[in-house]
């Protein structure tokens, strides 16, 4: 995809709602070779709950489907299949919501890793990555609005559209660097989410393999040391061992991804539901001072 093509102001997407028109589009997408896959989530106690799920192929409109609405059964010739690769950033999160509608995601490919392997930022968000390959400053304060509402803003919408079409165009471009450099086999495989068969030979659970977490950067250092800060005062308020609260791996990932929203928080190690319940709002509260 090129530059003009990666324009948000003049986005074309389609939301859909009803499930006959969702399985219609699916099959039209089936013959990708790629696709970018974003969703937007609902919180609850027990887990994020997918409300949105967005669709980006290389051509033709965005498909913005309303999970809450439709069958997500309809989806599994695209979500399941691991012939089409399937580009989100921060793709454990994403995998992970589709999984608990009941899905089996295939053939994830995760632009977080791929943009730890390419560039040397501050941030890794995906805001991070857009402004620093294409320029755009994006309005990351939709990802807090309320996606159980229907119905939804035009403006909702529009920032739901335009998040899976920059997956898109932020892969194309990881893959020109990493190209140059003569990386992208080894970032691509570092970067791909696989989902092992079990015995009988069919994928009844969704596991990842797990990669070691990428190198911290400096800035992603001074953001842990803050978050060990948030961690001993939570450690002492609860009368426990700092470690009880979540070990440093949790840390480093928070530091590396910077999630804004409870939902993202369940994609986090060592972050359950209960932990989440007792310290998400502190937590995140703490990520976004650190990361100012």
């Amino acid at each position: 995809m090129t530059k003009e093509t990666c324009k948000i102001d003049t986005i074309a997407y389609r939301f859909i709602n009803e499930t006959s028109e969702a399985q219609s589009a699916i099959e039209r997408l089936s013959a990708e070779e790629i696709v970018a896959v974003d969703t937007e989530t609902i919180w609850r106690p027990e887990g994020a709950r997918v409300s949105l799920v967005q669709l980006a192929p290389r051509n033709g409109e965005i498909l913005i489907l309303d999970a809450l609405a439709i069958n997500t059964d309809v989806l599994r010739p695209i979500i399941d299949a691991p012939q089409i690769r399937m580009v989100a950033h921060n793709a454990r999160f994403d995998e992970r919501v589709l999984a608990g509608a009941g899905l089996i995601p295939a053939g994830f490919v995760d632009t977080l890793r791929l943009s730890h392997a390419a560039l040397q930022l501050q941030s890794y968000s995906l805001a991070g990555v857009v402004r620093h390959l294409f320029g755009i400053e994006l309005d990351k304060s939709f990802q807090k609005s309320n996606w159980r509402r229907r119905p939804l803003t035009p403006e909702q919408l529009a920032y739901a559209a335009g998040d899976a079409l920059l997956t898109l165009c932020v892969y194309d471009e990881l893959e020109r660097l990493l190209k140059e450099q003569n990386r992208w086999e080894k970032a691509l495989d570092s970067a791909s989410l696989t989902a092992p068969t079990n015995a009988a030979g069919d994928k009844r659970k969704r596991a990842t393999i797990k990669q070691p977490l990428p190198p911290l950067s400096a800035d992603e250092k001074r953001i842990v040391g803050e978050l060990k800060k948030w961690r001993l005062e939570q450690a002492h308020i609860a009368r426990v061992p700092a470690y009880m609260i979540c070990p440093d791996k949790t840390l480093h990932q928070l530091a590396q991804e910077k999630p804004a929203t409870l939902d993202a928080l369940a994609a986090v190690y060592g972050l359950g539901e209960s932990k989440i319940s007792r310290y998400g709002e502190s937590l995140l509260e703490a990520i976004e001072k650190a990361s100012v």
